[in-house]
């Protein structure tokens, strides 16, 4: 199994620091047993990817390329060597728009799945589909419907709304792959979606872990420097979610269950609900 890594933070020159407290979650999946990690980011409007495949990823120290990293939101994931090896096209991240996105789980890439799934993505977004990867191509199925309903819906309303189109999207992808699972194969899966700013996480049917940070510590070093240096530190604000192969991720960290779905937007609430209460005709809870 492998694991998948995002963070939203209010400054993005205080990230190094941020990862330093996350050695732990970040060794999910030992560098040897890597096949492939990418990240992706959005920058300045804009969204960016980097891969490293293969054997290269081995080679790489993922807290502090996510440390070096520009951007209040970064998306990961790592691949591991038992799901074997893929093209850097076909690893994850992936990114579209203003959205970047890493799911873990759903079930091997299986053609008759992707076939069907490829039908839900909207047409000018098909000539986009690279290396047949499934995290990929539902990301574009659910994409379209996110972006649509982000432009319609209010400041207020958009995250919710978007966390709604992303959750009805990956229920009936799920529908669609769930024959592709060999018997008693037990289900699971899990997706992250970031854009500037803010991070939608959906545990369909594995729990994700999620991490809350309010402030950072201003040891007495810190207190003779600059004033304004320790009130960005104060103020500092993070929300950071992993998978986990086995359960539990180290102090500070609470479990999203199966069935669960969190979303922080641009006021840095963090916000909690069912998967049911997302889907349509489900009750706002």
């Amino acid at each position: 199994m492998g694991q998948l890594f995002a963070y939203v933070c209010s400054d993005d020159s205080l990230s190094g620091e941020l990862m330093a407290g996350c050695e732990e979650v970040l060794g999910q999946v030992a560098p040897n047993e890597r096949a492939g990690l990418g990240l992706a980011w959005a920058q300045g409007g804009r969204t960016l990817v980097r891969k490293q495949p293969g054997k290269r990823a081995a080679g790489v120290a993922l807290g502090a390329l996510l440390a070096d990293v520009p951007s209040r939101a970064v998306v990961a994931h790592v691949r591991a060597q038992q799901e074997g090896r893929l093209a850097a096209s076909a690893l994850q991240p992936f990114r579209a728009g203003a959205w970047v996105w890493a799911q873990e789980g759903f079930g091997p890439d299986d053609e008759g799945a992707y076939a069907a799934l490829r039908e839900q993505v909207p047409e000018h977004l098909r000539q986009r589909l690279g290396g047949r990867a499934l995290a990929e191509v539902m990301f574009f199925s659910a994409y379209a419907s996110m972006e649509r309903v982000w432009k319609r819906a209010t400041e207020r309303e958009r995250w919710r709304e978007a966390a709604g189109a992303m959750a009805d999207a990956l229920v009936r992808a799920r529908g669609l792959l769930e024959g592709a699972l060999a018997p008693g194969a037990e289900k699971g899966g899990a997706a992250v979606a970031a854009r500037d700013r803010g991070l939608i996480a959906l545990a369909v049917d594995q729990p994700l872990y999620v991490r809350v940070v309010r402030g950072l510590d201003v040891n007495d070093e810190r207190r003779s420097q600059e004033r304004v240096e320790r009130v960005a530190r104060e103020r500092f604000r993070a929300v950071l979610v992993s998978s986990a192969p086995t359960p539990g991720v180290g102090p500070g960290w609470e479990p999203l269950a199966r069935g669960q779905a969190l979303w922080v937007d641009e006021s840095w609430e963090v916000f909690r609900t069912s998967l049911k209460a997302l889907l349509p005709g489900g009750t706002r809870g």
